[in-house]
């Protein structure tokens, strides 16, 4: 987009972009010497974010491992500019990021170091501190391993931090029957719910905790109430399977905890209703989950992080006794009133056209609140497809996705929902058929969240950041508030806090580097520019107009294009041109 004459260098190098005829001001987040991507996960009302850094630059590695505990130099050793030196610990910008990249893409290895994907930052503008979550500092590194991924969802005040981690990944060396010793590496649990407190990481326990059960926490509330979900039972084949492991006779030539890894390895990833969602078979849950009921989950902490009390809130019907389907109840947020709302599966099918794909039966997912002991379903069942509830404010309004057809293909749509009043809003997008995903509300009323800013029959549109104001009913793009000649292209609001400060993910143009962060220098001496995804912070301008920005007629397609879908696949759909709409329903 031919925004204006202002290079995108010279604003970047200024750290925050404004202007006088902008009403917000954009701030990038201190990370962009961190990792290749970051992407904003939380902002709360003392200004605290969390964000998540994708592909961390210089990870340690150990090359003892790598040599005894994996094939990396029989496949790879070859292509290397220098075995010998790889062999010794010392690296080129090349083979240093081939050897990440192994690490990082072959999950399924058994053996050898990990490394994490993603790990969380806690930042204001100005400095930031990691989110270990169950990562541990070893004699090894001298520093934590960095393989645990941390994914940090909540904040408040900057004092309790909550969100999901993996398990610490442990070296069991095993003798087998043949004498022969093997190192085995794994994380010791299933994912788990945690919650940090004056940098100590807490696990927000399961209610079933076989094999270390499997528990998120999702939202924290000023009475460190924490809203989430975990197990609460498993089916016979998960308890049957932890009893042969830990008989010596049943298990196979492989140490304990390796067998239970087995049992609970997976990731976990809770699809929004714009994804196809089956419980008997899914991408989205690993086995462990498969065969277990997951009820929403609300834990009471004390002011040190300790749980007081544990509430769950049971699915939405009963099922039948020989039924092995997995069920679950969700809750996704928390207000001060300890009214939490998120989704629940009905037992039931519905059958779904998604945008590219013929009609495919689908389980009945809708939006829930819970309270008082009770999952109570918010919206009328028979006015939609599925629905899905994922933020509530202290003023009762709950916002989150509904699924209805258009020309019979089903897309994502935004609600408002007031508990007290029984007031719905159902607002459009940017357009009739607009995919339109809102992230979060304040107490202000305001809703955050991305938005299809082009009219194609295509799966994936491009979107742009929005804020939707309940009272107003106004729905207007971000990207309209910010300064014309910003090098930012908001992408998707990802939260707001009661000062109206938003932490979004931007598209921005950056030098293509490597796992060092070394820039990458073609055969002609040049570097090479690539989209990037980073967090960045909106403040208001208190003094600040919209500016008329002029876009060019041939970069109308329809109105402003941004980037689309969510955080984890960003990357693979930059393109188009972008330009600015604020409408009104």
């Amino acid at each position: 987009m031919k925004r204006t004459q202002l290079a995108a260098a010279v604003l970047l190098a200024t750290g925050s972009v404004s202007a006088f005829a902008a009403t917000y001001s954009v701030t990038p987040l201190p990370l962009q010497d961190t990792a290749r991507n970051n992407f904003g996960r939380s902002i709360d009302n003392a200004g605290k974010m969390l964000s998540v850094a994708q592909l961390e630059f210089n990870p340690p590695v150990d090359i003892q491992q790598l040599e005894d505990d994996t094939s990396f130099f029989e496949q790879f050793g070859e292509n290397l500019d220098s075995e010998d030196d790889v062999r010794q610990g010392v690296f080129t910008d090349r083979d240093y990021n081939a050897i990440v990249n192994y690490l990082v893409t072959t999950p399924a290895r058994f053996a050898g170091q990990r490394l994490a994907t993603f790990r969380t930052y806690e930042t204001d503008t100005q400095d930031f501190s990691l989110v270990p979550g169950l990562d541990r500092v070893t004699d090894k590194f001298n520093d934590y391993t960095q393989s645990v991924e941390t994914i940090g969802r909540d904040s408040l005040n900057g004092d309790y931090i909550v969100g999901d981690s993996t398990a610490f990944v442990v070296l069991d060396s095993y003798e087998n029957q043949n004498g022969d010793t093997l190192n085995y590496t794994y994380p010791e649990s299933a994912e788990q719910g945690f919650v940090q407190v004056s940098s100590e990481t807490k696990v927000l326990p399961a209610i079933d905790t076989t094999a270390g059960g499997f528990s998120s926490a999702r939202a924290i509330n000023a009475n460190l109430q924490v809203a989430g979900f975990s197990t609460v039972s498993f089916q016979s084949d998960i308890t049957d399977s932890v009893e042969a492991c830990a008989d010596d006779e049943e298990r196979a030539d492989i140490p304990e905890g390796r067998c239970l890894f087995a049992i609970y390895n997976g990731a976990f990833n809770v699809p929004r209703i714009s994804r196809a969602f089956i419980n008997s078979s899914t991408d989205f849950l690993p086995r462990f989950v498969l065969f277990s009921e997951v009820n929403a989950t609300v834990w009471q902490l004390d002011v040190n992080g300790d749980v007081i009390s544990t509430d769950t809130y049971p699915l939405l019907f009963e099922p039948a006794e020989d039924d092995v389907q997995h069920y679950y109840t969700y809750a996704y947020d928390i207000n001060s009133q300890g009214m939490a709302v998120g989704e629940g599966l009905t037992g039931e099918r519905v059958v779904i056209t998604r945008p590219g794909t013929s009609g495919r039966t689908e389980s009945e997912r809708v939006a829930t609140v819970f309270r008082d002991g009770e999952t109570i379903e918010l919206l009328p069942r028979d006015e939609n497809i599925l629905s899905q509830a994922i933020a509530i404010n202290d003023e009762n309004w709950v916002t989150g996705a509904i699924l209805r057809s258009q020309s019979d293909i089903a897309r994502s749509r935004m609600f408002v929902y007031n508990l007290d009043t029984q007031e719905a809003q159902y607002p459009d997008g940017f357009f009739v058929s607009a995919g339109v995903t809102a992230n979060a509300i304040n107490n202000n009323n305001i809703v955050v969240g991305k938005g299809d800013v082009t009219a194609t029959s295509d799966a994936l549109r491009e979107t742009a950041a929005f804020m939707y104001n309940i009272n107003t009913e106004e729905f207007t793009d971000l990207n309209d508030l910010v300064a014309c000649d910003s090098p930012y292209e908001l992408i998707e609001a990802v939260d707001i806090n009661d000062d109206n400060e938003i932490i979004a993910n931007a598209r921005v143009k950056t030098t293509n580097k490597y796992i060092t962060g070394n820039e990458i220098i073609d055969d002609n001496g040049e570097t090479e520019e690539i989209d990037s995804i980073i967090a960045v912070k909106l403040s208001p301008l208190a003094n600040g107009a919209v500016d008329e920005c002029e876009i060019p007629e041939d970069e109308r397609p329809y109105e402003r294009e941004g980037a689309s879908t969510g955080w984890l696949a960003l990357l693979s759909l930059f393109s188009a041109a972008f330009i600015r709409r604020k409408i009104k329903k």
